[in-house]
């Protein structure tokens, strides 16, 4: 085949190919829905943790205690927390209120026994000659309405009655007229969005995500049978052993990391945040990417033997350099666990120790899978 003849058969197989993750498209935007809630389950559910142990820590409770897992199990099931508000202490006002009230009486009980000399010094003055005008008529009080009508005028707007509401008490003494009550509420453990189109994007990536994973028998098909065609018929035997192998590796990296590894990462950089007193509120954008691409990693890391017998067969290692070297091996992998995963122990040592027991699987394949005829025109054997 020409150069132009095999670009027309890539585009065919590429053509065919996005057919099929069209198809596995149409029936992954139906589920997408479902998987962004099954996608947010682990956080929800480690952020109640996170609030239920945080609410036992306010209330001196060791959440590890024998005596806290009945109280944690019920904030855990129904997602509430512990908080502290002050309301009016209605008896503290009346108590106050009466003893101001006994306190003016008092007062104008003394006023009223000093008025009578004030009022016989007031006769013994000069009294003005009677006329016969009239005094001056005392201006109309205003009423209650005309008041307030004065006062939106003034303010430019309508007057509010918070003021009139709370006594006046409780702004010249809060700490004796407020009282600390205790009540529970849900704690929000969900995403939020700052974006409108961010939900639907996501909702798109989720089908999209479903969609290669439903066509992606068909997918590599068509790419396969592109592919085998410039292969010799030995040279396929091996994919048809390895691809399947690779896929195990791939979807075993996939399942620790979401299932087992995640969990972790997500309760550390909770305590973590918590530590600092920043307030987290988790983004649904920035969480599904977090999500995906760490069960990426972790399967593209679970190659490992099927590299390491890639590059024994073409003959750039040998399996005697594999065995040397398998302490500079293990500091390898120690820094790359550390570099491929968030900011925790946790995820780097769950990545670190399956990378280290996948090395020296890969040293076993080396040493006792056999090698069979190789790798190109030099293998080939036609008879």
């Amino acid at each position: 085949m020409t150069f132009g003849e095999h670009l027309d058969e890539l585009r065919k197989s590429l053509l065919k190919a996005a057919i099929w993750l069209a198809f596995g498209l149409a029936i992954g935007l139906y589920f997408a829905d479902r998987v962004v809630q099954f996608v947010q389950l682990p956080l929800e559910q480690a952020i109640t943790r996170f609030m239920a142990d945080q609410t036992l820590y306010k209330m001196n409770i060791d959440p590890h205690s024998a005596d806290a897992k009945p109280m944690k199990k019920w904030l855990t099931e129904k997602g509430m927390i512990y908080e502290t508000v002050y309301m009016i202490d209605e008896q503290a006002v009346e108590q106050e209120e009466a003893q101001r009230q006994a306190n003016e009486k008092k007062a104008k009980a003394a006023a009223a026994k000093t008025k009578p000399a004030a009022a016989a010094k007031a006769d013994t003055a000069d009294k003005p000659e009677p006329t016969d005008a009239k005094p001056p008529a005392e201006p109309a009080k205003p009423t209650a309405d005309e008041t307030e009508a004065k006062a939106a005028g003034a303010t430019g707007g309508s007057m509010t009655t918070i003021d009139a509401q709370v006594p006046d008490a409780v702004f010249e003494n809060p700490e004796k007229n407020l009282k600390p009550v205790t009540i529970w509420r849900p704690a929000g453990a969900g995403l939020s969005s700052f974006q409108m189109e961010e939900t639907f994007m996501i909702w798109l990536k989720a089908g999209l995500v479903i969609g290669a994973i439903l066509g992606s028998p068909g997918i590599f098909y068509h790419i396969w049978n592109f592919v085998a065609a410039g292969l010799y018929e030995h040279e396929r035997k091996y994919v048809y052993v390895y691809m399947p192998f690779s896929v195990v590796l791939f979807v075993s990296g996939v399942v620790l990391a979401f299932f087992l590894v995640l969990q972790y990462v997500i309760d550390f950089l909770l305590t973590f945040n918590a530590s600092l007193n920043v307030d987290l509120v988790p983004r649904l954008s920035n969480y599904v990417n977090f999500v995906l691409l760490l069960p990426l990693g972790f399967g593209i890391a679970f190659q490992l033997p099927l590299v390491m017998l890639f590059l024994q067969r073409i003959g750039l290692f040998e399996t005697d350099a594999y065995i040397s070297s398998w302490r500079i091996a293990v500091l390898v992998i120690a820094v790359l666990s550390m570099i491929l995963t968030p900011a925790d122990i946790y995820s780097m040592i769950a990545l670190m120790l399956p990378l280290i027991l996948l090395y020296f699987l890969g040293i076993g394949l080396c040493k006792f899978m056999p090698k069979g005829r190789g790798i190109g025109r030099e293998g080939y054997d036609p008879a």
